[in-house]
């Protein structure tokens, strides 16, 4: 597990997320992003709606696994309000299943780094711990980060996403389409301006009928 250190001064500009080990090395995987979608492409429906995501036993049991080769989570702030709003109170769910019980235990264990520029604090409690707020990121520094050693750090939130594919941060895009039509909704990757060249790394087809694509970007190709 990394530490987060947080360099600030007065000038938002200015503020700095630096990764380092438990030895003050710099200590940082690669960056992937993870996203859920329909066979037309919208990663929610109307009104925000994700019931219809294909969740199962196999699903879980694959959730766990990537998190536990995860270090942390990056937030936007939306898609860390959902996550602030339901886990902590899965932790404490009698009916909770083993798995998501688990699930919810490595991510309040994780760190978790929201970027925002809106929201003015983040709060921890006993099943939400390791929190960290960050105004803004300069690019040079992560890049020069992720050549170091270190587990992958996981993107979670489309807008976040774009943020980072902009400025050629993301190493692997991983994305499951469930099978289902929404004909609606907010599109993944809404914002992109150019074209983004992917090349295909690996498959993995579930059971229940989702698809997991793993990707790699061709950043200016």
């Amino acid at each position: 597990m990394f530490h987060l250190k947080i360099l600030t001064t007065w000038n938002r500009s200015n503020i700095q997320l630096v990764i380092v080990d438990e030895g003050g090395r710099v200590n940082l995987g690669g960056l992937f992003m993870f996203m859920t979608i329909s066979v037309d492409g919208f990663f929610e429906g109307r009104d925000h709606d994700i019931s219809w995501h294909n969740v199962d036993d196999e699903v879980h049991k694959f959730a766990i696994m990537q998190l536990r080769e995860t270090d942390a989570i990056l937030f936007g702030r939306r898609t860390y309000e959902l996550f602030e709003d339901f886990w902590p109170k899965a932790a404490e769910d009698p009916r909770i299943s083993k798995d998501n019980l688990e699930i919810a235990r490595l991510i309040n264990n994780m760190d978790k780094v929201v970027f925002s520029k809106t929201l003015t604090k983040v709060e921890e409690r006993e099943n939400w711990r390791n929190v960290k707020l960050i105004r803004d990121v300069n690019s040079e520094e992560i890049k020069r980060w992720k050549q170091e050693s270190g587990k992958d750090l996981c993107i979670g939130g489309s807008n976040l996403a774009v943020s980072f594919a902009r400025l050629g941060l993301i190493d692997e895009i991983r994305i499951m389409v469930d099978p289902v039509v929404l004909g609606e909704g907010t599109r993944l990757f809404e914002g992109i301006k150019d074209k983004l060249s992917l090349s295909l790394l690996k498959t993995r087809t579930f059971k229940s009928g989702s698809v997991l694509l793993y990707y790699q970007p061709k950043y200016g190709k």
